[in-house]
């Protein structure tokens, strides 16, 4: 506000200019202002609101991915009788049963070294020219030819690793001042074994390990595989050995039903919370509370009740027993929250569970969102889900919405404040001409008075 030197030096009209200036631009900004803050609180309610609803579906759809496909409605788990000598492991879909096994003996590589020598870089064949070569498992022959004057552990085990041809070589200090070449298969197996075809420093005569296969006999029957990592005995279950057993021992695969009746509970439980959140959002106002975020908004509420009639409707892929949740014990009470009758649940898991995992999952994995296909309640939940949080999906276009209102508001409380500059300086300009004119016309008076004063016969008199 600029200052009103007249007032300020006592002369002018007498009025409170500034004062007046003020409150003649609060009583226009007033009533804009305060339509502008009304806006401005409910775009931030609808900006908490959508945040919320955001997350509550994701929250659902974190929830349910878990058990879209059917490879993730197995719920097997794995008893192992010999844990110390066989590590059994799941890797998907795998063969119920008990399966009676015992590790005769562990899959090998080949292994040979050289003499011992006291430098692994000097020559070791007095300037002459070397050669060394090999066969693995019975194949073709490899060759290395070393220069004279280079015959050395070293350039051995370089020349051998440049071949690439699935033996490695290195070298080694055994000892203080004793150096040694290892030359071994990179798998293991009788298909693995090192032949030495062209000698060089004793390593044909010096085999530490030999190549053998692993051999295991499952149900009273003889197995040879390559490896300790045996993953086609079992379906299913991926077998690590570690070492030989003297007895047969029991690798039990069977169907957990507690673990799929608590995953069951939990998507019930993560249903509930979704929609807590809903009713919490979309809430109408009373006397004791001033609604939800989003009270009156008809597209959320049906949010709310197309996520609700998956837990209430007939799945998309039904059998002859499992229809709909409620014949897994899920109903819904009066207060709108699902309840599980665990009992029903675990009958139904043990005596139904194929139809179970279908009604799910449609017994298919990673199918697409985009498939119209039936996916089962899981997938067909997500695919509702993708559609109100894809990029163009309604959470995007509330989103949308709310950040142009908020860019709008911005922007009219810009103008505002150049609307109310623009009136004070025109209200500061009328009260300063003002003021000017009073102190001209007080100016006249004083000098009038001054005049008449000083006229005959009309002089003050002591």
């Amino acid at each position: 506000m600029a200052i009103d030197y007249l007032q300020a030096f006592g002369v002018g009209s007498g009025l409170d200019t500034v004062a007046l200036v003020n409150a003649l631009v609060e009583a226009e900004r007033a009533p804009k202002q305060a339509n502008l803050n009304r806006r401005a609180s409910d775009v931030e309610v609808k900006i908490s609101g959508t945040a919320q609803l955001k997350a509550a579906l994701q929250t659902l759809e974190s929830a349910f991915s878990t058990l879209n496909d059917a490879q993730e409605f197995n719920f097997l788990s794995i008893d192992n009788s010999a844990p110390s000598a066989v590590t059994a492991s799941l890797m998907g879909s795998a063969d119920k049963g008990s399966h009676v096994l015992k590790v005769d003996q562990l899959a090998q590589r080949s292994i040979f070294v050289t003499s011992e020598f006291a430098s692994e870089t000097d020559d070791l064949n007095a300037g002459e020219p070397a050669t060394f070569s090999f066969q693995l498992g019975g194949g073709e022959t490899h060759s290395v030819s070393l220069d004279a004057g280079d015959v050395s552990l070293a350039t051995l085990r370089d020349k051998i690793n440049a071949l690439n041809v699935g033996v490695t070589a290195r070298t080694l200090e055994v000892s203080d001042g004793s150096f040694r070449l290892f030359l071994e298969s990179d798998q293991t197996g009788v298909d693995s074994e090192i032949t030495v075809v062209d000698d060089l420093f004793d390593i044909a005569a010096n085999q530490t390990q030999q190549g053998l296969d692993a051999q295991i006999t499952y149900n009273g029957v003889a197995i040879s595989r390559s490896s300790n990592q045996v993953s086609d005995v079992i379906e299913g279950v991926n077998l690590s050995l570690t070492s030989t057993t003297e007895s047969s021992f029991v690798i039990d695969v069977y169907q957990n039903t507690q673990a799929s009746q608590n995953s069951v509970l939990s998507l019930v439980d993560a249903f509930n919370q979704f929609n807590q959140t809903m009713k919490t959002l979309t809430a109408t106002a009373s006397e004791d509370s001033a609604g939800g975020d989003f009270a009156g908004d008809s597209i959320v509420r049906d949010i709310q009740r197309k996520m609700r009639s998956f837990f209430i409707d007939s799945g998309s892929v039904t059998g002859d027993n499992i229809t709909r949740m409620s014949d897994m014990g899920v109903s819904i009470d009066r207060n709108g929250v699902f309840q599980v009758d665990q009992a029903k649940l675990s009958s139904a898991l043990i005596n139904h569970y194929g139809e179970v995992k279908s009604f799910f999952t449609a017994n298919t994995d990673q199918q697409s969102i985009y498939d119209v296909s039936a996916k089962g309640l899981a997938g067909d939940l997500l695919t509702q889900i993708n559609e109100y949080l894809k990029y163009d999906g309604l959470v995007s276009r509330y989103e949308l919405s709310n950040a142009r209102t908020a860019a709008a508001l911005v922007s009219e409380e810009k103008e505002l404040d150049t609307q109310m500059t623009a009136y004070e300086e025109r209200y500061v300009k009328q009260f300063s001409a003002m003021n000017a004119a009073i102190a001209e016309m007080n100016s006249l008076k004083d000098y009038l008075d001054s005049q008449l004063n000083n006229m005959p016969f009309t002089a003050k008199k002591d």
